[in-house]
């Protein structure tokens, strides 16, 4: 019981985390096509080390060319996507779920436990961090015409993914 109930957990936090990733970019990038996301990816055993909850964040430009956010782009770092740098998920002494999103350029914490998609509210002004990290794929030719615009992507496709596994986010292609 308590494994499903994390799961669950999981899974709706990583609903609306994806929901503020790719919101952010339809809203603010131009040339992009599709976004994806990887599964969830649960590593550690939250005993002896840490448990980590990632996903991947894949972007495809309008010439078909994917790039993969957070990862490394030459010698540069530019963060991951989970419980390290985005949602802080829990659950209280009540047994209910404590879903909030992170927005580092506002410093503000969104509580969205009750929500089953992104309120208002919750959506990304800005994202500094994501916005050097697709600067760095289309400097790298990994994505091409891609440039940061209020116009968007308003026709982008977004795939979600709620498949849980187990193991290390690094390795997925």
């Amino acid at each position: 019981m308590a494994r499903e109930k994390v799961n669950q957990l999981y899974k709706h936090g990583f609903r609306l985390y994806e929901e503020q990733i790719a919101t952010y970019i339809k809203e603010n990038y131009s040339g992009v096509s599709k976004i994806e996301f990887s599964p969830i990816f649960v590593d550690g055993d939250g005993r002896f080390t840490m448990r980590t909850v990632n996903v991947v964040p894949v972007i495809y430009d309008e010439e078909g060319n994917k790039a993969y956010l957070g990862r490394m782009i030459g010698q540069q770092g530019y963060g991951n996507y989970g419980t390290g740098n985005g949602p802080v998920l829990s659950i209280d002494s009540a047994g209910e779920e404590v879903i909030e999103l992170k927005d580092f350029d506002a410093d503000k914490v969104y509580d969205v436990s009750g929500y089953k998609t992104l309120p208002d509210f919750a959506k990304l002004k800005s994202n500094s961090l994501m916005d050097k990290n697709v600067a760095a794929l289309v400097e790298k030719h990994q994505l091409e015409a891609v440039e940061k615009s209020s116009e968007g992507s308003p026709d982008i496709e977004i795939v979600y993914n709620l498949e849980i596994r187990e193991g290390d986010y690094t390795q997925w292609h």
